[in-house]
């Protein structure tokens, strides 16, 4: 494991009610800690060790991965619910999180339970990964795999990481492969020099003729070894799509909150004019920007709870997730960036000079999350797909993976 906090051994309740008040309680018992790491990962361009270290501690890292191998399982409306508590103190370290605690729950689906249960012997396994496509030889036992892969949010902190690659099933079609590397077996490239979501340090890795045995090769869009695990029943794309929307939507909050608090000492032009501008509070069209940004929030907010309570309605009745929930998730996930995006951006807007500052806030999250909006599961790529779907054009064989 890459970390030396482990984390406790008392497990939350069962009942989902009191699950979900254990989970939401974990993330503020280390808002703190994750605040002053997030500042830490900023500059360090990958999450902070101190932040790590509480999100393990506090076991959040285990809401995707099945009691049994020392995680705590929770629903959908509530790891949306985990997320956006985060992304409300930082959208970097909320990404880090969902991206290896969603990488721990795919370990404990994908493998077989003697190899899941020694990946987690000594706790929460996380892993980071890449769908970009490298190279595999196939060879006696498994595959050889050669590559380098980018954007691996995570990379620094995860135990695994997972290498795609393309084979030809029986029909000569490509078909994408996934191969378990140990952190150890890879090089990590220190590259991630960006516009925003510095912190994630979603770096790329490089391989160089790894041999990677059978049992840890995969299929990523395939159903896995279990069957009653949050990616089992959900599958990939849903899996993703029930967190990722909570996180800038958390972010949309924060930056409500302080142009909020901030606004009683705005006074546009007061450093240079005469005589004392009104403040912001006192201005009438500032009053109705802030009632509509805060409206549009809650509307984005609301279609995603709907949708995860509709997910978790379909989980419960031990079905999956079909192509009409599956469009629904996507497009709500594409309106909470789309409406996050442009709430941060007014209330940049609004803050004035001090916003422009290095180290304002306002101008880290619109920094942080037009980043994640050219994500594509966080894009406006689907209206597009939704679009598809409501004129009769969408099936469950051509729909595009984001």
């Amino acid at each position: 494991m890459t970390s030396t906090t482990t984390a406790p051994l008392t497990s939350w309740p069962l009942a989902r009610t009191d699950r979900r008040a254990a989970a939401l309680a974990a993330v503020d018992s280390i808002r703190d800690e994750l605040a002053v790491g997030a500042i830490e990962s900023e500059s360090g361009r990958r999450l902070s060790d101190r932040s790590i270290a509480a999100l393990r501690q506090s076991r959040v890292l285990g809401i995707m991965t099945p009691d049994d191998l020392g995680g705590n399982v929770v629903d959908a409306v509530t790891a949306f619910e985990v997320i956006e508590k985060i992304g409300h103190i930082d959208p970097a370290t909320a990404w880090t999180a969902t991206i290896l605690l969603e990488g721990a729950g795919e370990l404990a689906t994908v493998v077989s339970e003697n190899t899941a249960r020694r990946i987690f012997a000594d706790g929460i396994a996380l892993k980071a990964a890449s769908l970009k496509p490298g190279n595999a030889q196939r060879v006696d036992g498994g595959y050889v795999v050669s590559g380098r892969w980018d954007f691996v949010s995570g990379l620094y902190h995860a135990d695994y990481v997972t290498a795609t690659f393309l084979i030809a099933d029986e029909a000569g079609k490509p078909v994408r492969r996934a191969a378990l590397l140990p952190r150890g077996e890879i090089e990590v490239l220190d590259d991630w020099q960006v516009l925003g979501m510095r912190g994630t340090g979603s770096s790329s890795f490089q391989a160089d003729h790894v041999f990677v045995a059978d049992d840890m090769i995969y299929d990523p869009m395939g159903e896995g070894s279990r069957t009653d695990t949050p990616l089992s029943r959900l599958g990939m794309v849903p899996f993703v799509l029930q967190m990722h929307p909570g996180m800038v939507l958390g972010a949309a909050r924060r930056a409500l909150d302080e142009i909020v608090g901030a606004a009683p000492r705005i006074r546009r032009g007061g450093r240079i004019n005469l005589h004392q501008p009104p403040a912001l509070t006192e201005l009438t069209w500032f009053q109705r920007e802030l009632g509509e940004l805060d409206a549009r929030v809650r509307a984005a907010r609301s279609l995603c709870i709907d949708t995860l309570h509709q997910v978790n309605d379909v989980i419960d009745a031990g079905d999956r997730v079909q192509l009409p929930l599956l469009d629904q998730m996507q497009t709500a996930a594409s309106l909470a960036a789309k409406t996050s995006v442009e709430v941060v951006t007014r209330a940049f807007r609004h803050a004035g000079a001090a916003a422009i500052l290095d180290d304002s806030l306002l101008s880290k999250l619109l920094r942080d999350l037009n980043t994640i909006s050219a994500h594509g599961v966080m894009g406006e790529a689907g209206f597009e797909s939704h679009a598809e779907f409501i004129l009769g054009l969408q099936t469950d064989e051509n729909r595009r993976m984001v």
